[in-house]
């Protein structure tokens, strides 16, 4: 479950790694109640049984471009993440946007020391 203090509108994934069943998030830039102060850490999404990315089924989560700023993090029943991020690439002016629907058993945000 996502604390409710957190936003991470706009913070940055800058890595994605797999663990088994689980995905563990490297998030730069989220912002704490209300912005007041801004914390790095990862989000694990633990359990995940599909991976849907704008409509299709996808055999992973990973990165598609150097890093990737979320547009919108939801937490859906099911339980299933709905996550929007746009890419961006060090070597192109060029984003693109994705739409994923992931469902897992459950999330955790552990906040970097």
């Amino acid at each position: 479950m996502i604390p409710e203090n957190l936003s991470f509108h706009d913070a940055v994934i800058a890595d994605i790694e797999r663990d088994g069943d689980d995905y563990l998030l490297d998030i730069e830039d989220v912002a704490v109640d209300d912005g007041e102060d801004i914390v790095s850490g990862t989000l694990t999404l633990r359990g995940v049984r599909r991976i849907a990315a704008d409509g299709a089924e996808a055999a992973e989560f990973e990165m598609e471009g150097d890093d990737g700023e979320i547009v919108e993090l939801e937490e859906q029943p099911g339980p299933a993440i709905r996550l929007r991020v746009t890419w961006t690439r060090n070597d192109s002016p060029d984003e693109t946007q994705t739409l994923y629907l992931i469902e897992c058993k459950g999330l955790r945000w552990e906040a970097a020391e």
